[in-house]
Protein backbone atom coordinates (compact mmCIF):
# COMPACT_ATOMS: atom_id res chain seq x y z
CA UNK A 1 0.00 0.00 0.00
CA UNK A 2 1.35 3.39 -0.96
CA UNK A 3 1.96 6.28 1.43
CA UNK A 4 -1.02 8.03 -0.11
CA UNK A 5 -3.29 5.12 0.82
CA UNK A 6 -2.02 5.08 4.39
CA UNK A 7 -2.18 8.80 4.87
CA UNK A 8 -5.77 9.45 3.84
CA UNK A 9 -7.63 6.18 4.26
CA UNK A 10 -8.23 6.64 7.98
CA UNK A 11 -6.52 3.31 8.61
CA UNK A 12 -3.84 2.38 11.15
CA UNK A 13 -1.19 4.85 9.94
CA UNK A 14 -0.58 7.40 12.72
CA UNK A 15 -0.64 10.88 11.23
CA UNK A 16 -2.22 14.10 12.42
CA UNK A 17 -4.89 13.88 9.69
CA UNK A 18 -5.55 10.20 9.05
CA UNK A 19 -5.47 8.48 12.45
CA UNK A 20 -8.79 7.53 13.99
CA UNK A 21 -7.73 6.54 17.49
CA UNK A 22 -11.00 4.65 18.16
CA UNK A 23 -12.41 1.17 18.05
CA UNK A 24 -14.76 0.80 15.09
CA UNK A 25 -18.37 -0.19 15.74
CA UNK A 26 -19.57 -3.63 14.77
CA UNK A 27 -22.31 -4.15 12.23
CA UNK A 28 -25.75 -3.91 13.81
CA UNK A 29 -29.00 -1.99 14.20
CA UNK A 30 -29.56 0.99 16.50
CA UNK A 31 -32.88 1.74 18.14
CA UNK A 32 -32.29 5.03 19.97
CA UNK A 33 -35.11 7.56 19.70
CA UNK A 34 -34.19 10.78 17.93
CA UNK A 35 -34.99 13.02 20.91
CA UNK A 36 -32.56 11.07 23.13
CA UNK A 37 -29.68 11.19 20.63
CA UNK A 38 -27.15 14.07 20.89
CA UNK A 39 -25.33 13.04 17.69
CA UNK A 40 -25.88 13.71 13.99
CA UNK A 41 -26.66 10.46 12.16
CA UNK A 42 -26.15 10.41 8.40
CA UNK A 43 -27.23 7.41 6.37
CA UNK A 44 -26.20 6.62 2.80
CA UNK A 45 -27.73 3.77 0.84
CA UNK A 46 -28.15 2.57 -2.74
CA UNK A 47 -31.83 1.58 -2.63
CA UNK A 48 -32.11 0.08 -6.13
CA UNK A 49 -35.59 1.62 -6.30
CA UNK A 50 -37.01 3.41 -3.27
CA UNK A 51 -40.77 3.43 -3.92
CA UNK A 52 -41.36 -0.21 -3.00
CA UNK A 53 -39.12 0.10 0.07
CA UNK A 54 -40.74 3.16 1.64
CA UNK A 55 -42.34 1.29 4.57
CA UNK A 56 -39.04 -0.27 5.68
CA UNK A 57 -37.21 3.00 5.09
CA UNK A 58 -39.58 4.97 7.33
CA UNK A 59 -39.08 2.54 10.20
CA UNK A 60 -35.30 2.48 9.65
CA UNK A 61 -35.07 6.28 9.76
CA UNK A 62 -36.97 6.35 13.05
CA UNK A 63 -35.17 3.44 14.73
CA UNK A 64 -31.72 4.77 13.85
CA UNK A 65 -32.48 8.46 14.57
CA UNK A 66 -31.40 9.50 11.08
CA UNK A 67 -30.93 13.25 10.63
CA UNK A 68 -29.72 13.18 7.02
CA UNK A 69 -30.38 10.36 4.54
CA UNK A 70 -28.59 10.10 1.17
CA UNK A 71 -30.21 7.61 -1.22
CA UNK A 72 -28.84 6.59 -4.60
CA UNK A 73 -30.60 4.80 -7.47
CA UNK A 74 -34.05 5.99 -6.43
CA UNK A 75 -35.58 5.04 -9.83
CA UNK A 76 -38.03 7.93 -9.35
CA UNK A 77 -39.57 9.82 -12.24
CA UNK A 78 -40.60 13.48 -12.31
CA UNK A 79 -44.31 12.73 -12.18
CA UNK A 80 -44.02 10.43 -9.14
CA UNK A 81 -44.10 12.21 -5.74
CA UNK A 82 -42.08 10.77 -2.85
CA UNK A 83 -42.08 12.14 0.69
CA UNK A 84 -41.22 10.85 4.14
CA UNK A 85 -43.04 12.30 7.13
CA UNK A 86 -40.79 14.51 9.24
CA UNK A 87 -38.21 15.12 6.47
CA UNK A 88 -37.44 17.75 3.87
CA UNK A 89 -36.98 16.25 0.41
CA UNK A 90 -34.23 17.17 -2.06
CA UNK A 91 -34.26 14.99 -5.17
CA UNK A 92 -32.82 14.88 -8.65
CA UNK A 93 -34.34 12.31 -11.02
CA UNK A 94 -32.59 10.86 -14.04
CA UNK A 95 -34.05 12.09 -17.32
CA UNK A 96 -34.08 10.17 -20.60
CA UNK A 97 -32.87 6.90 -19.09
CA UNK A 98 -34.42 4.51 -16.61
CA UNK A 99 -33.22 3.94 -13.04
CA UNK A 100 -30.60 6.19 -11.41
CA UNK A 101 -31.50 9.33 -9.49
CA UNK A 102 -30.49 10.66 -6.05
CA UNK A 103 -32.60 11.72 -3.07
CA UNK A 104 -31.51 13.50 0.14
CA UNK A 105 -33.79 13.63 3.17
CA UNK A 106 -33.11 16.13 5.98
CA UNK A 107 -35.04 16.32 9.25
CA UNK A 108 -37.55 19.15 9.41
CA UNK A 109 -35.86 20.65 12.48
CA UNK A 110 -32.64 21.30 10.53
CA UNK A 111 -32.08 24.33 8.32
CA UNK A 112 -31.20 22.93 4.88
CA UNK A 113 -31.04 24.16 1.30
CA UNK A 114 -29.94 22.69 -2.02
CA UNK A 115 -26.81 24.34 -3.43
CA UNK A 116 -26.04 22.26 -6.52
CA UNK A 117 -27.17 19.32 -8.61
CA UNK A 118 -25.36 17.51 -11.41
CA UNK A 119 -26.77 14.79 -13.70
CA UNK A 120 -24.58 14.77 -16.85
CA UNK A 121 -22.34 11.76 -16.14
CA UNK A 122 -22.14 11.07 -12.42
CA UNK A 123 -25.28 12.03 -10.48
CA UNK A 124 -25.12 14.06 -7.30
CA UNK A 125 -26.97 16.65 -5.29
CA UNK A 126 -25.35 18.97 -2.71
CA UNK A 127 -27.26 20.19 0.33
CA UNK A 128 -26.05 22.78 2.84
CA UNK A 129 -27.17 22.01 6.39
CA UNK A 130 -26.81 24.38 9.34
CA UNK A 131 -26.01 22.57 12.59
CA UNK A 132 -25.98 24.89 15.64
CA UNK A 133 -23.30 27.43 14.63
CA UNK A 134 -21.60 25.40 11.89
CA UNK A 135 -22.36 24.49 8.28
CA UNK A 136 -22.13 21.02 6.76
CA UNK A 137 -22.00 20.53 2.99
CA UNK A 138 -23.34 17.05 2.17
CA UNK A 139 -23.02 15.58 -1.33
CA UNK A 140 -25.17 12.57 -2.16
CA UNK A 141 -23.23 10.87 -4.98
CA UNK A 142 -23.85 8.08 -7.48
CA UNK A 143 -21.80 7.14 -10.53
CA UNK A 144 -22.64 4.11 -12.72
CA UNK A 145 -19.66 2.03 -13.80
CA UNK A 146 -20.03 3.16 -17.43
CA UNK A 147 -20.05 6.90 -16.66
CA UNK A 148 -17.34 9.45 -15.86
CA UNK A 149 -16.78 10.25 -12.18
CA UNK A 150 -17.09 14.03 -12.83
CA UNK A 151 -15.22 14.78 -9.61
CA UNK A 152 -13.74 17.93 -11.16
CA UNK A 153 -17.21 19.50 -11.09
CA UNK A 154 -17.32 19.38 -7.28
CA UNK A 155 -16.09 22.39 -5.31
CA UNK A 156 -14.64 21.21 -2.00
CA UNK A 157 -14.50 23.75 0.88
CA UNK A 158 -11.71 23.70 3.45
CA UNK A 159 -14.02 22.42 6.20
CA UNK A 160 -17.51 21.07 6.85
CA UNK A 161 -17.59 18.78 3.81
CA UNK A 162 -18.87 15.21 3.40
CA UNK A 163 -19.48 13.20 0.25
CA UNK A 164 -21.08 9.74 0.42
CA UNK A 165 -22.55 7.28 -2.02
CA UNK A 166 -21.88 4.58 -4.59
CA UNK A 167 -18.65 5.25 -6.53
CA UNK A 168 -18.34 1.90 -8.39
CA UNK A 169 -14.55 1.84 -8.05
CA UNK A 170 -11.81 -0.37 -6.62
CA UNK A 171 -8.80 0.33 -4.42
CA UNK A 172 -6.82 -1.35 -1.66
CA UNK A 173 -7.70 1.67 0.49
CA UNK A 174 -11.28 0.45 0.87
CA UNK A 175 -10.70 -3.30 0.82
CA UNK A 176 -10.10 -4.49 -2.77
CA UNK A 177 -7.10 -6.47 -3.95
CA UNK A 178 -6.49 -4.19 -6.93
CA UNK A 179 -6.46 -0.50 -7.83
CA UNK A 180 -8.47 0.28 -10.99
CA UNK A 181 -8.45 3.51 -13.00
CA UNK A 182 -11.54 4.88 -11.23
CA UNK A 183 -10.05 4.09 -7.82
CA UNK A 184 -6.85 5.89 -8.78
CA UNK A 185 -8.81 8.93 -9.96
CA UNK A 186 -10.70 9.06 -6.66
CA UNK A 187 -7.48 8.88 -4.65
CA UNK A 188 -5.90 11.65 -6.74
CA UNK A 189 -8.97 13.87 -6.24
CA UNK A 190 -8.92 13.01 -2.54
CA UNK A 191 -5.29 14.06 -2.16
CA UNK A 192 -5.75 17.26 -4.15
CA UNK A 193 -8.60 18.36 -1.91
CA UNK A 194 -7.09 17.13 1.39
CA UNK A 195 -9.97 14.76 2.12
CA UNK A 196 -9.96 11.72 4.39
CA UNK A 197 -11.50 8.40 3.41
CA UNK A 198 -13.97 7.32 6.08
CA UNK A 199 -13.94 3.66 4.97
CA UNK A 200 -11.45 1.22 6.43
CA UNK A 201 -10.12 -1.75 4.39
CA UNK A 202 -11.38 -4.11 7.11
CA UNK A 203 -14.95 -2.79 7.08
CA UNK A 204 -17.69 -5.30 6.16
CA UNK A 205 -18.78 -5.37 2.49
CA UNK A 206 -21.81 -3.32 1.50
CA UNK A 207 -22.84 -5.00 -1.78
CA UNK A 208 -23.86 -8.57 -2.59
CA UNK A 209 -23.88 -9.72 -6.22
CA UNK A 210 -26.66 -12.24 -6.83
CA UNK A 211 -25.15 -13.02 -10.21
CA UNK A 212 -21.64 -13.83 -9.02
CA UNK A 213 -22.44 -14.72 -5.36
CA UNK A 214 -19.71 -12.32 -4.19
CA UNK A 215 -19.50 -9.31 -1.87
CA UNK A 216 -17.78 -5.99 -2.59
CA UNK A 217 -17.34 -2.50 -1.14
CA UNK A 218 -18.77 -0.01 -3.62
CA UNK A 219 -20.15 2.50 -1.11
CA UNK A 220 -17.70 5.16 0.09
CA UNK A 221 -17.58 8.32 2.17
CA UNK A 222 -14.93 11.05 2.26
CA UNK A 223 -14.80 14.18 4.38
CA UNK A 224 -12.65 17.06 5.61
CA UNK A 225 -10.49 16.68 8.70
CA UNK A 226 -12.80 18.63 11.05
CA UNK A 227 -15.66 16.20 10.32
CA UNK A 228 -13.49 13.09 10.44
CA UNK A 229 -12.26 13.79 13.97
CA UNK A 230 -15.72 13.06 15.38
CA UNK A 231 -16.98 10.57 12.80
CA UNK A 232 -17.62 6.83 12.98
CA UNK A 233 -18.87 4.43 10.29
CA UNK A 234 -21.13 1.38 10.68
CA UNK A 235 -22.32 -1.03 8.00
CA UNK A 236 -25.84 -2.15 8.90
CA UNK A 237 -28.13 -5.05 7.99
CA UNK A 238 -29.85 -5.27 4.62
CA UNK A 239 -32.84 -2.99 4.11
CA UNK A 240 -35.90 -3.67 1.98
CA UNK A 241 -34.23 -6.23 -0.26
CA UNK A 242 -31.63 -3.94 -1.83
CA UNK A 243 -28.33 -5.63 -2.70
CA UNK A 244 -26.59 -2.68 -1.00
CA UNK A 245 -26.49 -2.47 2.79
CA UNK A 246 -27.17 0.94 4.36
CA UNK A 247 -24.21 2.70 5.97
CA UNK A 248 -24.50 4.85 9.10
CA UNK A 249 -22.11 7.78 9.64
CA UNK A 250 -22.30 9.28 13.14
CA UNK A 251 -20.90 12.70 14.00
CA UNK A 252 -20.60 13.00 17.78
CA UNK A 253 -20.86 16.12 19.90
CA UNK A 254 -23.61 17.85 17.89
CA UNK A 255 -27.19 18.59 18.86
CA UNK A 256 -30.26 19.66 16.92
CA UNK A 257 -33.36 21.42 18.27
CA UNK A 258 -36.57 19.49 18.82
CA UNK A 259 -38.80 19.64 15.74
CA UNK A 260 -41.92 21.81 16.12
CA UNK A 261 -45.16 19.97 16.82
CA UNK A 262 -47.93 20.84 14.36
CA UNK A 263 -51.56 19.93 14.99
CA UNK A 264 -53.04 17.67 12.33
CA UNK A 265 -56.61 17.05 11.24
CA UNK A 266 -57.94 13.73 12.56
CA UNK A 267 -60.03 12.61 9.59
CA UNK A 268 -60.97 9.31 11.20
CA UNK A 269 -62.93 11.10 13.92
CA UNK A 270 -64.46 13.73 11.65
CA UNK A 271 -68.21 14.32 11.63
CA UNK A 272 -68.48 14.39 7.86
CA UNK A 273 -72.26 14.78 7.75
CA UNK A 274 -72.16 17.82 9.99
CA UNK A 275 -69.16 19.16 8.04
CA UNK A 276 -71.20 19.07 4.82
CA UNK A 277 -74.10 20.92 6.47
CA UNK A 278 -71.86 23.61 7.99
CA UNK A 279 -69.94 24.24 4.75
CA UNK A 280 -73.22 24.74 2.91
CA UNK A 281 -74.49 27.11 5.59
CA UNK A 282 -71.30 29.16 5.72
CA UNK A 283 -70.70 29.46 1.96
CA UNK A 284 -74.20 29.87 0.51
CA UNK A 285 -74.32 33.64 1.12
CA UNK A 286 -70.84 34.46 -0.22
CA UNK A 287 -71.25 37.05 -2.98
CA UNK A 288 -69.24 36.64 -6.19
CA UNK A 289 -70.53 39.03 -8.84
CA UNK A 290 -68.69 42.33 -9.10
CA UNK A 291 -66.16 41.43 -6.37
CA UNK A 292 -62.42 40.83 -6.51
CA UNK A 293 -61.93 37.10 -7.08
CA UNK A 294 -59.05 36.96 -4.58
CA UNK A 295 -61.30 38.29 -1.83
CA UNK A 296 -64.02 35.80 -2.77
CA UNK A 297 -61.57 32.89 -2.56
CA UNK A 298 -60.29 34.18 0.78
CA UNK A 299 -63.84 34.29 2.21
CA UNK A 300 -64.62 30.84 0.83
CA UNK A 301 -61.46 29.30 2.33
CA UNK A 302 -62.19 30.94 5.67
CA UNK A 303 -65.65 29.36 5.68
CA UNK A 304 -64.26 25.91 4.91
CA UNK A 305 -61.67 26.22 7.69
CA UNK A 306 -64.34 27.37 10.14
CA UNK A 307 -66.54 24.37 9.28
CA UNK A 308 -63.56 22.04 9.64
CA UNK A 309 -62.65 23.42 13.07
CA UNK A 310 -66.20 22.82 14.26
CA UNK A 311 -66.46 19.23 12.99
CA UNK A 312 -62.94 17.74 12.62
CA UNK A 313 -60.76 17.34 15.73
CA UNK A 314 -57.08 18.26 15.64
CA UNK A 315 -54.17 16.94 17.64
CA UNK A 316 -50.49 16.03 17.79
CA UNK A 317 -48.97 12.58 18.12
CA UNK A 318 -45.74 13.49 19.89
CA UNK A 319 -44.25 10.03 19.69
CA UNK A 320 -45.30 9.05 16.16
CA UNK A 321 -43.60 5.74 15.40
CA UNK A 322 -43.46 4.16 11.94
CA UNK A 323 -43.75 0.41 12.26
CA UNK A 324 -43.98 -2.83 10.32
CA UNK A 325 -46.83 -5.23 10.93
CA UNK A 326 -45.86 -8.51 12.58
CA UNK A 327 -46.26 -10.23 9.22
CA UNK A 328 -44.04 -7.72 7.44
CA UNK A 329 -41.46 -7.80 10.22
CA UNK A 330 -41.17 -11.60 9.97
CA UNK A 331 -40.74 -11.41 6.20
CA UNK A 332 -38.07 -8.70 6.55
CA UNK A 333 -36.22 -10.67 9.25
CA UNK A 334 -36.29 -13.78 7.05
CA UNK A 335 -34.75 -11.78 4.21
CA UNK A 336 -32.02 -10.41 6.49
CA UNK A 337 -31.18 -13.95 7.61
CA UNK A 338 -31.12 -15.22 4.02
CA UNK A 339 -28.82 -12.34 3.03
CA UNK A 340 -26.37 -13.20 5.81
CA UNK A 341 -26.32 -16.87 4.75
CA UNK A 342 -25.79 -15.95 1.09
CA UNK A 343 -22.85 -13.71 1.97
CA UNK A 344 -21.15 -15.97 4.53
CA UNK A 345 -21.77 -19.25 2.63
CA UNK A 346 -21.93 -18.43 -1.09
CA UNK A 347 -23.77 -21.15 -3.04
CA UNK A 348 -26.45 -21.50 -5.68
CA UNK A 349 -28.81 -22.91 -3.07
CA UNK A 350 -28.41 -19.95 -0.71
CA UNK A 351 -28.70 -17.49 -3.60
CA UNK A 352 -32.01 -19.06 -4.68
CA UNK A 353 -33.22 -18.92 -1.09
CA UNK A 354 -32.32 -15.22 -0.96
CA UNK A 355 -34.31 -14.49 -4.12
CA UNK A 356 -37.29 -16.48 -2.81
CA UNK A 357 -37.37 -14.62 0.52
CA UNK A 358 -37.04 -11.29 -1.28
CA UNK A 359 -40.00 -12.20 -3.51
CA UNK A 360 -41.96 -13.23 -0.42
CA UNK A 361 -41.30 -9.85 1.20
CA UNK A 362 -42.55 -8.03 -1.90
CA UNK A 363 -45.72 -10.16 -1.99
CA UNK A 364 -46.33 -9.58 1.71
CA UNK A 365 -46.02 -5.80 1.29
CA UNK A 366 -48.53 -5.81 -1.56
CA UNK A 367 -50.99 -7.93 0.42
CA UNK A 368 -50.68 -5.74 3.54
CA UNK A 369 -51.22 -2.56 1.50
CA UNK A 370 -54.32 -4.05 -0.11
CA UNK A 371 -55.79 -5.03 3.25
CA UNK A 372 -55.00 -1.61 4.71
CA UNK A 373 -56.64 0.13 1.75
CA UNK A 374 -59.71 -2.10 1.97
CA UNK A 375 -60.07 -1.43 5.70
CA UNK A 376 -59.63 2.34 5.24
CA UNK A 377 -62.10 2.66 2.38
CA UNK A 378 -64.63 0.51 4.24
CA UNK A 379 -64.37 2.79 7.28
CA UNK A 380 -64.81 5.96 5.22
CA UNK A 381 -67.66 4.28 3.34
CA UNK A 382 -69.50 3.79 6.60
CA UNK A 383 -68.94 7.43 7.56
CA UNK A 384 -70.35 8.62 4.24
CA UNK A 385 -73.47 6.41 4.52
CA UNK A 386 -76.66 8.58 4.33
CA UNK A 387 -77.99 7.21 7.63
CA UNK A 388 -74.76 8.09 9.41
CA UNK A 389 -74.70 11.59 7.88
CA UNK A 390 -78.32 12.21 8.86
CA UNK A 391 -77.59 11.07 12.39
CA UNK A 392 -74.49 13.31 12.64
CA UNK A 393 -76.38 16.27 11.22
CA UNK A 394 -79.03 16.11 13.95
CA UNK A 395 -76.58 16.04 16.84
Amino acid sequence: MSYRHQRWSGGPFNSSRGARGRVRKATGQHTTKAKDNPNINIMHWNAEGVTNKKTELEQFLYQNSINICCIQETHLQKEKPFKIRGYQTFRSDRQGRKKGGVLTLVRNNMNASETKRYMDEAEYIEVKVTITNSILHVINYYCPSDKMLSLDTIQVPDSGFLIAGDFNSQSQSWGYNILDKRGEDIETWQDENHLILVNDPTDPPTFYSRRWHTTTKLDLALCTDDIHKNLSRTVLDQLGGSDHRPVLLTITGNTTPEPPQHARWNHKKAQWGLFRIRTNELTKDIKVEGLNINNVVKDFNASIIKAAKETIPRGVRKDYTPYLTAELQRAHDDLTKAREEAETSPSQENNIKLQETNAKLLRTKVECKRRSWTDSTAEYGERYHPAVEADQGTK
